[in-house]
Parts: structure tokens; C-alpha cells; sequence
């Protein structure tokens, strides 16, 4: 190499290291140039987009709006199976089972007397005593008064009785008062039908009897009720009922009681207010209080041990 060579390579190392140089990034000139604030909008871009980016990733993994039931219709040699279903589809399921469960009762008691008997307990609910097919199922109460102004057709109960009930009942009772007193028991009637202005008396009569005793008059008048109902929620104003002897528990204890807890059905009766009933039918046990409610309906009743209000399915 000549000595011209050698005083050059210097200068040529300079010249390539300037080149060098320039081709760093000065970061500092670039911040000044772009401003702070388009920096900061850059920084800001960098954090929000992995949490855009996870937001996607975990919203596509849950499907919207659906709902995971079990097939019944699975293979037999695996288990049931799950299928995920949108909401339009399970609203479909609920109407399908809807109608399959009104066909289901449309059906019921296809056979005599289970379907007089599912007829009798759907018809107890709306009907009133004036209905000519089921009035002997009618629920009267505080919760179900009597229609306004109703009025019975009576007629004496027993000859030479002066106790009146609707007429519609008077054979029934008279069967079976032949028939107790074959057995030497005689169910001589207490009380029948009571007029309104009567109801009203015995039940005014018994909420100041409470309210002498220190009850508030709503209090009094919630207990008189367990025993005396109101003007027009009393079966006696139906003239669907009959005290038979007396009113008194000791009642319970005489031969006529026990006939009629064995035969009373027969002929159509039943005891209206049992002493394990109370909380459902809501008054006093009354040994005395005897209800015409047809025979069938009263022999299930007694074969199922149930109330009124038991039989056509309102408690």
C-alpha cells in the first residue's frame, strides 16, 4: 500500500462514520415535529387496542341469547345430550307445551263419572246457586257472597216443621230423616234458611258481644266470622244448609251425629265445617251445620276426606 493510500484511510473513515451517523433516528427532533399531542393520541391508540382486541376475542365465544336444555330424545345407549336454542325457539317450546297441556285437560275424565267430576269442579267456580245444572256446588262465603238481592224458592223442610230451605233440597233431606229414624235416630232440623235481615242480626250480635270483651271492631268482626258470617255470605241465606238438633259441639257426641257421618253422603250431605278443616273453609268446627252438595260429589268428599273447598280445587 502506497503512503498516498495510507493518508486517505483516514479520511475515508470519517466520511462512513458521518454516513453512519446520519442514519441514526434523533428522536428528539421527531417528538418536536410531531407535536405532544399527536404523541399522546399514539399512546393512547397503543393501549386501547388489545382491549379492543379482548372484548372481540370473549364476545364471539358467548352466544347471544341462548338457552342449553337436554334433548329427550337421546340415543339409547348414550346420554341425553344438551343443544343450545335461541330464544325464539324456546318461546316456541313453551307455546307447544301450553297447548299440549290444554289438550291434556281437554281429555280429562274421558270416562262417566271422572269427567262429571272434572265438569263439576271447573263449573263450582263460576256458577251461582240459580244455575239450574250444578247450584247444589256452589261455594258461599265471605270470599263468594251471594248474588245480590238472590232469593231461594223454599219450601218446609219437614212436615209440620216451620224451618224452610230452597226447595231443591227438601227430598233429599226428607229421604234421609226416613231413613235415620228407621235407626231410631231423628234429625229433627234446628235451622234452615235465614233472611238477610236475620243474618245480619246474629252477626251484629256477635261482633259486639267481641267488642264488649275489648277487641277493636275490624278484630271483632274478623272473629264473629269465624262462627257467624255476614248478610249474604251465609249458606243459610242459600237455604242450602240445615242445623240439625242444635247448635252446640255436644252435638258430636249423640247417636243422630254419628248416623249422619255414615250415611249422610248417601243422600247427598256432608258436614260442612270439619274440625280438621278450619284453616281452608275458614270458620268454626260446627258438628251441627249439614250442606246439600249433591251425592256424588258428597261420597267422593267422604272417600277422599276432603271440604268443599278441597273438592273444587280453590284453596
Amino acid at each position: 500500500m502506497t503512503q498516498n493510500n495510507r493518508r486517505a484511510e483516514p479520511a475515508d473513515r470519517n466520511r462512513s462514520n458521518k454516513k453512519r451517523a446520519s442514519g441514526k433516528i434523533n428522536f428528539k427532533k421527531l417528538f418536536n415535529s410531531l407535536g405532544a399531542k399527536k404523541y399522546l393520541a399514539a399512546a393512547l391508540l397503543a393501549i386501547m387496542l388489545p382491549l379492543l382486541l379482548c372484548f372481540a376475542i370473549v364476545h364471539k365465544k358467548i352466544p347471544e341469547k341462548s338457552v342449553i336444555v337436554p334433548t329427550t330424545q337421546a340415543p339409547a345407549t348414550t346420554q341425553a345430550s344438551s343443544t343450545v336454542i335461541s330464544d325464539e325457539q324456546l318461546k316456541q317450546l313453551n307455546k307447544d307445551s301450553t297447548n299440549k297441556n290444554s289438550d291434556n285437560k281437554s281429555k280429562d275424565g274421558e270416562n262417566g263419572e271422572e269427567q262429571n267430576d272434572t265438569v263439576a269442579r271447573r263449573m263450582a267456580k263460576i256458577i251461582e246457586p240459580t244455575d239450574e245444572e250444578y247450584w247444589y256446588l256452589s261455594i258461599i262465603g265471605v270470599k263468594y257472597p251471594l248474588p245480590e238481592k238472590y232469593a231461594p224458592s223454599l219450601s218446609p223442610l219437614i212436615e209440620g216443621s216451620s224451618i224452610t230451605v230452597d226447595e231443591r233440597i227438601v227430598e233429599k233431606y226428607r229421604q234421609m230423616y226416613d231413613a235415620a229414624k228407621k235407626d231410631d235416630c231423628i234429625l229433627t232440623p234446628y235451622s234452615g234458611y235465614h233472611s238477610y235481615s236475620l243474618q245480619k242480626s246474629s252477626y251484629t250480635r256477635k261482633v259486639n258481644f267481641y267488642i264488649n270483651q275489648g277487641l277493636a271492631q275490624e278484630e271483632a268482626e274478623s272473629k264473629a266470622s269465624l262462627s257467624v258470617q255476614p248478610a249474604g255470605c251465609s249458606e243459610h241465606n242459600a237455604g242450602l244448609a240445615v242445623d240439625i238438633v242444635s247448635a252446640s259441639e255436644d252435638f258430636a257426641k249423640t247417636k243422630e251425629y254419628q248416623w249422619l257421618s255414615d250415611h249422610a253422603q248417601e243422600y247427598g250431605f256432608i258436614l260442612r265445617y270439619p274440625a280438621d278443616k278450619t284453616k281452608i273453609t275458614g270458620m268454626d268446627y260446627e258438628p251441627w251445620h249439614w250442606r246439600y252438595v249433591g251425592e256424588e260429589a258428597a261420597q267422593k268428599m267422604k272417600d277422599k276426606n276432603e271440604c268443599l273447598e278441597e273438592y273444587l280445587g280453590i284453596v
